[in-house]
């Protein structure tokens, strides 16, 4: 149609830039404006047609709807608003109506030949919106746009944010038109939005999305530490979300409401945890902050922390582990690693110890968890955030990962010693006691122990565990294969399918520290320790045969990937009890028993049990 200029809304203007910028060719001006305009789509504009003048147009309804106007010339980190037009005045004036030096934030007042009467019918808003001029005579009106700018140098309006859109963030004022004008200055960005969520109830907190500009590598961690280099602390968006573009509105805005809620997370370096503690902690700090995962060097206040949630962190930290942490450590050390430290609970061995204190600050009775297989007790970390405050828990790991000496030749041999310990701790009954697979079946084997010394046991809890060993050739084979056994030592521990099972030591390590894994700390000589513990507790449960437990057991049945042909637990269990098998129905394989969600099921019941017991 012979077209020789076009209005597109800045919206549009930057999806036509970064899907084509040569569409303008042909043109002699292309005319933006609405909204924000991403620098790096006009520098694409101008590559493409050097021929074309890229003009951005600003002003409200109220001032028949253009006020000032810019021609891109030399472009910096934004786009000016440019001039005013013909007939039209602009003052940037601060809240008492006094005009503001360049480079200073004021409220942009628009006055002139098309400052519209008012508002048909609506005098008070009229009245609020339209005030006497006070630079020019004649009883003429100006506009108060709502808009914040600043003058250049160079005389030209730049765009800082609305006057209406300010947050208070923990009680400090934000602009986050502002915050976003920052990001906007980021290296390999092109356009930046900052809004405030408050997707957790009582927890407002500002978010920056952003869209990197064409065949630019843009990472949330690198422009959030751009920002915090330039903001003070509190305009520094707690999550950086990357965008290949901006939902937008039919009328080419920034769809506010349409961009997604943030994954909360650290900048994904560092180890994982390395003991039962420090992965506890990496849980309470992802539960408090509400993100999904936490390594241990992740800094709390980097990852969208602030004071109030530093209390609720310190109380969580008073109820689920029974310590008391001062809000001065927390900021002087605010990371899982350094808490860890602090509490003295960072180093590895002391996680090996046969009886491992994974929660002792009660003199009420104790939960005892038996290790499966492999030795360790650390899967029962996750018990610590489920059962009651006042409940202690310990785990009883087997003496050959930190003991030399011979093994053990039976498991009423095991049952003996870890009753002992148990006795050591807590003198009398009533004694709780959980095990998962092969622990379960030492559990039993405890509780029947303890009885023959006249102890009270009051909840016997088993996890997906058969009372008797099984010998068939899939167990042979995965005795005789290294690989199966590593995999079998750390059921539950999920690789990725081109990953290939693991033939030696190394390559297992390699891939718990690929899964931030706790297990990933782990020396080779404690896994050499724990293949020979395996190896040791299979033949074990092939020549044992259970004594009859005088009370009730508490099964818990992993559902998923259960061999058709294998008992129930009821039918399994109940010749070795003289009570009721109650069993609960777990959807989940063997080897994810111990894991987040089905854990949490598990110490819903066994708090049930203990507190009713």
């Amino acid at each position: 149609h012979g077209l020789t200029a076009v209005y597109v809304t800045a919206g549009l203007f930057t999806e036509l830039a970064r899907e084509d910028a040569g569409c303008f060719g042909g043109l002699r001006e292309v005319l933006t404006g609405g909204d924000v305009v991403a620098p790096e789509a006009v520098r694409r504009v101008l590559a493409a047609c050097p021929q074309v003048a890229v003009r951005q147009l600003y002003g409200p309804a109220e001032v028949t709807l253009c006020a000032t106007t810019w021609v891109a010339g030399v472009l910096g980190d934004t786009v000016p608003i440019g001039r005013p037009m013909d007939n039209t005045r602009v003052y940037v004036l601060d809240g008492w109506l006094q005009l503001v030096p360049p480079g200073v934030v004021g409220e942009l007042y628009v006055a002139g030949a098309g400052v519209t009467r008012g508002y048909l019918g609506r005098a008070g808003l009229t009245a609020e919106r339209f005030a006497a001029d006070p630079f020019a005579a004649g009883g003429t009106r100006m506009y108060r746009t709502g808009d914040r700018v600043r003058w250049t140098r160079q005389g030209e309006l730049v765009f800082a944010g609305r006057a209406d859109d300010q947050v208070k963030i923990r009680g400090f004022r934000v602009e986050p038109g502002e915050v976003a004008a920052v990001l906007g200055q980021a290296p390999g960005v092109a356009q930046a939005v900052v809004i405030a969520r408050e997707d957790t109830p009582g927890e407002r907190r500002l978010v920056g999305y952003v869209v990197p500009a064409r065949e630019a590598a843009v990472d949330g961690g690198v422009v959030r530490r751009f920002a915090a280099g330039v903001l003070p602390e509190f305009m520094v968006p707690s999550a950086i979300v990357v965008m290949a573009e901006l939902p937008l509105t039919v009328n080419g805005k920034v769809d506010k409401a349409a961009l997604p809620a943030p994954v909360w997370s650290g900048d994904g370096r560092g180890r994982g945890p390395r003991s039962p503690v420090e992965e506890v902690l990496c849980g309470l700090f992802a539960e408090v902050l509400g993100v999904a995962r936490v390594r241990v060097e992740d800094n709390f206040f980097d990852m969208g922390g602030h004071s109030l949630l530093a209390t609720r962190l310190i109380s969580r930290m008073r109820a689920v582990l029974g310590v008391e942490v001062g809000i001065r450590s927390l900021f002087e050390t605010p990371t899982v690693a350094g808490l860890a430290g602090t509490l003295g609970a960072d180093d590895p061995d002391r996680a090996l110890a046969p009886m491992l204190p994974l929660r002792a600050h009660s003199s009420s009775p104790a939960l005892y968890c038996i290790h499966p297989g492999g030795g360790l007790s650390w899967c029962y970390a996750g018990l610590i955030r489920q059962l009651p405050q006042g409940t202690s828990i310990y785990g009883l790991q087997a003496r050959a990962l930190t003991e030399a000496g011979p093994l053990p030749g039976s498991i009423a041999e095991l049952a003996a010693d870890y009753a002992e310990q148990i006795r050591n701790i807590q003198p009398d009954g009533p004694y709780h006691l959980l095990g998962w697979s092969f622990g379960g079946t030492v559990a039993h084997a405890v509780a029947t122990r303890l009885q023959e010394l006249g102890a009270d046991v009051g909840l016997l809890a088993l996890l997906d565990c058969s009372p008797r060993g099984r010998s068939d050739a899939g167990l042979a084979a995965e005795l005789a294969d290294p690989g199966r056994m590593l995999m079998a030592i750390f059921d539950g521990i999920e690789f990725d399918d081109d990953d290939g099972v693991p033939t030696d030591v190394a390559q297992i390590l390699g891939l718990l520290r690929k899964q931030g894994s706790a297990f990933s700390s782990l020396r080779e000589e404690t896994i050499l320790s724990m293949i020979d513990t395996f190896r040791n507790n299979i033949d074990l449960l092939q020549s044992h045969t259970p004594d009859r437990f005088r009370g009730d057991v508490v099964h818990f049945t992993a559902t998923a990937g259960r061999p058709a042909d294998l008992a129930d637990a009821r039918t399994a269990w109940q010749p070795y009890v003289h009570g009721t098998v109650e069993d609960h129905l777990i959807d989940c394989t063997h080897g994810g028993m111990t894991q987040l969600q089905p854990l949490s099921r598990i110490g819903e019941v066994v708090a049930g049990k203990i507190i009713n017991l």
